[in-house]
């Protein structure tokens, strides 16, 4: 069990976090942080992340991630859709790969649709494409046409008038 919890706090998404040196570390036990101090600036995106450590050894494949957002007033923009679900990756002939994934509303807002993010490095950058949002609890699907013999990660991100899920 962990005695200690490492906050890692980065602008924009995950891929620039740095997880070398954490923000702040809370003891075992701690239900809620104060980030006022950590320099959040308006109309920017922050990722956070927090990692279980025993005896300062931790733990990097369990972790717990929050991405907010601060409108140019410096207010928060409010909740962001719950992630998908389940997504899964079929390759077919001819260089096509199908996506699938679900989605469920448990305590986020209801997505507008779902921004398909791929590339050949881990982070799924390079290209997109966009699903529309027909309801909760549906298989979404998504097939693309990419180069055979090509490694790529994708991502997939359920979004609200262009706030992403935390996914």
């Amino acid at each position: 069990m962990a005695d200690t919890y490492n906050l890692y706090v980065a602008e924009g998404g995950l891929q620039n976090i740095d997880f070398t040196t954490p923000a702040e570390t809370f003891p075992a036990g701690t239900s809620s942080g104060d980030l006022v101090g950590y320099g959040f600036e308006a109309s920017k995106t922050y990722a956070l992340v927090i990692r279980p450590a025993v005896d300062t050894l931790e733990t990097p494949d369990i972790s717990a991630n929050a991405n907010f957002s601060l409108t140019a007033g410096g207010e928060w923009t409010g909740l962001r859709p719950d992630p998908v679900t389940g997504l899964a990756a079929k390759i077919k002939a001819g260089g096509v790969i199908r996506l699938t994934w679900r989605h469920q509303i448990f305590n986020g807002a209801t997505p507008d649709d779902f921004e398909i993010n791929y590339g050949t490095t881990e982070y799924a950058t390079g290209s997109s494409a966009t699903v529309t949002y027909t309801g909760a609890g549906a298989l979404y699907s998504k097939e693309l046409t990419l180069s055979d013999g090509v490694t790529y990660w994708f991502s997939v991100v359920a979004r609200d008038s262009g706030l992403d899920s935390t996914s």
